[in-house]
C-alpha cells in the first residue's frame, strides 16, 4: 500500500454585531495544537447528547410517559418498566447521557393531564389525558396545526410551567451526576423549522448552576439568534454549545452559504458559528448524515441508512446540496483558501434523538423510538405504515458520541467537545484513536507510548495542523479496536477533502484492510464478505479484524491548498434491527429495508492549513 504503513489485528442587533466584532479568526483551542504539551491520559466515553421523554410534546404524544429520571437510569444500565409487565436494559450502559427535551411549550401537554389544569376540561386535554395512542397522537396533531397557524388554544403558553419542568430537568441531571462514574448533562433542544427545512439544535450545558430558561424556537427561528443567546449566558459565566442535527433533512439549509437572512456569510459569521456550534449530529435515528450518493458518486458506502424526506412533510423529498457533513467541510476549506475563513470547522457526534426516554441504540436490543405503548415491542413495530414517504422501518438504532477526555465529568466531557476530540458511531461501541502530524514516526500505532507521542509531535482529531514542516507531507497515524460485544472490523479509511483552484475534491484511501489480499492491483477492494444467517439474525466473527491501524502520509499533498482528512471504520456486516425484529416474530424480514448493515465509526476531522492562515474557533 504506497505511503501507508498498516497493521491488522433576526438581522443582528447591536450586541449581537459587537460580539461578532469580537469573535474575529483567531489560533485553534490550545490543546489541539502541534507542540502544546502532552495532556494527562485520556480514556474514550460513549454516551447519547439526544433524548427526548414525556415532556417533549411530540414524544408525549406517541404515548411515551417516560421521565428524566427513567431516562437517566436506563443510560446506566437499569432495568425499565415497559409494555406488559416486561423490563427492558441497555447490554452496555453509557458513560453520559443528556435528556433534551424540546424547548418549545415545553411540557405542556403533560401538564394538562392534571385534573386542576385549566386546559384539561378541553378537547385537546381530553386527548392528552386518553391512554389510547391514536387519540393522544391527535393531540399532537394539533399542536403541530397550531405551530403552523400561530393560533394556540388560550393557556396553551404556560410560563410557570415551563419554569416548573426545566427546574425539574436540571434537577434531574444534578440528581443523576456522579463525577468520575456517570455525567448527566442538563440541555433542550430549540426546535426551529425554516419552511419546511431542519434547523433544528441541542444545546448543552456545561454546568447546571444559575442556568437560563431555555432560549426556544418560538422566541426566534434564526441561529444566530439562538448564538446572541449563547453568547449572553456566556459573559455572565454559563457556557453551552448548540449541536446540530438532522442536517439531512434540512433541505439544504443546515450548510447554507448564506445567513438566516439571504447574505452571503462572513469571517465574523464563520467565527460565531465556530465557537457556538463546534460540534454537529451525523448520524441518528432518522438517518446519517455524512454524505449522500449524489455528493460522492464513488463513495460505495455513501448510500448509509439514508433519511431523505423533508418532517412531517407528507413525504416530500429535501434538496441534497447545503445538507451534508462532507460537504460542508469541502466547502468549508474553499472558502478557507478564497476568503481565509471557514465556517463549517466542525467535529462530529452521533446520538439517538429517540422519542421513547431511552438510548435504543443497540440493534440486537432495540426498543424503540417512539415509546413503550407505539413502538416498544417487535410486534408493535412490525406494521408497514408510512411515516411521511417512508417505511416506519427505515428509522435507524443510531448512535452514540464517543468523547476522549481526561475523566467522566462535565467539565472534562464538555471541554473535550469544545476542542472536538470526538468521534461518533451508529450505535457500536468501536475505539478509534487519530493523529496527524509532520513528525509522527510510522510506526507510531505499535508503540507503547503512542498515545504521548500523538499529543506532543501532532494533533489528535478535531484538531489543526499549520505549516507544513519544509518538503514534508504529514502523516496521518490511526488506529481501532472493535466493540467487545460487537463485529470485527472491515476496513479503515482516511477521507481526504481539499481545495485546487477553485473547485474542491474528495478521495477516499483504504488504508488499513482486515485482509490486505482483499486489494486489487488497480487500488478498489473487494468486499470483506457476509456471514449473517437472516433468518436466525446472527453473525460471526470468522472475516474481518478485532483491531486494525495505519501510518499513511498523503501522496498528493500540496502545502499551498487548505484540506481536511477524516477517518471512517467500518465493521463487517451484521444484522440490522428490523432483522431482529422478524426472528423474534419468526417472520420473514421486511424487504422494505436492507437485512443487514455495516455499522461504522466517523471522527471529526484533522484540518490542514498552509503557513500564515489562522482557524476561526476563539472565544468571545
Amino acid at each position: 500500500m504506497q505511503n501507508a504503513r498498516a497493521t491488522g489485528s433576526g438581522r443582528r442587533s447591536g450586541i449581537a454585531a459587537l460580539l461578532a466584532a469580537l469573535l474575529l479568526p483567531g489560533q485553534p483551542h490550545a490543546e489541539n495544537r502541534v507542540n502544546a504539551g502532552t495532556p494527562p491520559e485520556r480514556q474514550v466515553y460513549f454516551g447519547d447528547l439526544h433524548v427526548h421523554t414525556t415532556y417533549s410534546n411530540d414524544s408525549f404524544g406517541y404515548n411515551n410517559d417516560r421521565t428524566p429520571d427513567v431516562a437517566y437510569r436506563y443510560a446506566k444500565g437499569e432495568p425499565v418498566a415497559t409494555v406488559g409487565g416486561a423490563t427492558i436494559q441497555l447490554r452496555t450502559p453509557l458513560d453520559f447521557l443528556a435528556v433534551t427535551d424540546h424547548a418549545e411549550y415545553l411540557g405542556i401537554f403533560s401538564a394538562m393531564t392534571a385534573p386542576e389544569h385549566p386546559l384539561n376540561p378541553t378537547e385537546l386535554g381530553r386527548q392528552a389525558s386518553s391512554s389510547d395512542v391514536a387519540t393522544r397522537y391527535a393531540a399532537f396533531g394539533t399542536f403541530i396545526r397550531a405551530l403552523r397557524s400561530g393560533e394556540f388554544p388560550e393557556g396553551f403558553y404556560d410560563p410557570a410551567n415551563t419554569l416548573s419542568v426545566w427546574r425539574q430537568i436540571v434537577e434531574t441531571a444534578d440528581a443523576h451526576y456522579e463525577p468520575g462514574r456517570f455525567t448527566a448533562f442538563a440541555g433542550y433542544e430549540w426546535t426551529s423549522t425554516v419552511q419546511g427545512g431542519n434547523m433544528h439544535r441541542n444545546v448543552i450545558f456545561e454546568g447546571s448552576a444559575d442556568l437560563p430558561l431555555p432560549f426556544a424556537a418560538s422566541d426566534s427561528r434564526n441561529p444566530e439568534d439562538l448564538w446572541t443567546w449563547l453568547e449572553r449566558q456566556r459573559m455572565r459565566g454559563v457556557d453551552a454549545i448548540a449541536i446540530p442535527h438532522n442536517s439531512n433533512v434540512s433541505d439544504g439549509r443546515m450548510f447554507a452559504l448564506t445567513d438566516s437572512f439571504g447574505e452571503p456569510i462572513d469571517a465574523a459569521y464563520a467565527a460565531r458559528r465556530t465557537w457556538n456550534e463546534p460540534l454537529v449530529e451525523i448520524t441518528q435515528q432518522k438517518g446519517t448524515s455524512e454524505t449522500h450518493p449524489a455528493l460522492s458518486p464513488t463513495d460505495e458506502f455513501a448510500d448509509f441508512e439514508l433519511f431523505t424526506e423533508l418532517l412531517i412533510s407528507g413525504g416530500t423529498p429535501g434538496k441534497v446540496s447545503g445538507s451534508y457533513v462532507r460537504e460542508a467541510w469541502l466547502n468549508g476549506v474553499r472558502l478557507q483558501a478564497e476568503a481565509g475563513f471557514n465556517p463549517f470547522q466542525f467535529g462530529v457526534i452521533g446520538s439517538s434523538d429517540n422519542h421513547s426516554g431511552t438510548s435504543a441504540v443497540e440493534e440486537g436490543n432495540y426498543t424503540g423510538s417512539r415509546g413503550p405503548a407505539s413502538d416498544g415491542t417487535p410486534a408493535l413495530r412490525q406494521p408497514t405504515e408510512l411515516w411521511g414517504g417512508l417505511p416506519r422501518q427505515s428509522f435507524s438504532a443510531a448512535g452514540l458520541t464517543a468523547v476522549w477526555a481526561e475523566e467522566n465529568t462535565r467539565e472534562s466531557l464538555f471541554a473535550a467537545m469544545r476542542r472536538r476530540e470526538t468521534y461518533g458511531t451508529t450505535g457500536t461501541h468501536l475505539r478509534v484513536r487519530l493523529f496527524a502530524g509532520w513528525e509522527l514516526p510510522m510506526d507510531l500505532h505499535e508503540r507503547a507510548e503512542r498515545e504521548a507521542l500523538g499529543y506532543a509531535r501532532g494533533v489528535p482529531m478535531g484538531g489543526v495542523l499549520e505549516g507544513p514542516a519544509r518538503g514534508r507531507s504529514p502523516t496521518i497515524v490511526v488506529w481501532a479496536a472493535r466493540d467487545p460485544e460487537g463485529a470485527n472490523l472491515d476496513r479503515i479509511q482516511i477521507i481526504k477533502g481539499w481545495t485546487a483552484n477553485g473547485a474542491v475534491h474528495e478521495r477516499i484511501h483504504d488504508v488499513a484492510l482486515s485482509d490486505p489480499a482483499r486489494r486489487r492491483s488497480d487500488g478498489s477492494v473487494t468486499p470483506v464478505g457476509n456471514t449473517v444467517d437472516v433468518p436466525g439474525a446472527r453473525h460471526t466473527n470468522t472475516i474481518g479484524s478485532a483491531e486494525l491501524a495505519a501510518a499513511w502520509t498523503d501522496p498528493d499533498f500540496d502545502p499551498t491548498q487548505p484540506a481536511f482528512y477524516y477517518v471512517r471504520v467500518i465493521e463487517i456486516p451484521t444484522p440490522r434491527w428490523t432483522t431482529f425484529d422478524a426472528a423474534a416474530l419468526g417472520v420473514p424480514p421486511l424487504d422494505l429495508v436492507p437485512a443487514t448493515l455495516q455499522e461504522r465509526a466517523f471522527t471529526s476531522p484533522v484540518w490542514y492549513l498552509p503557513a500564515g492562515q489562522a482557524g476561526t474557533a476563539r472565544q468571545p
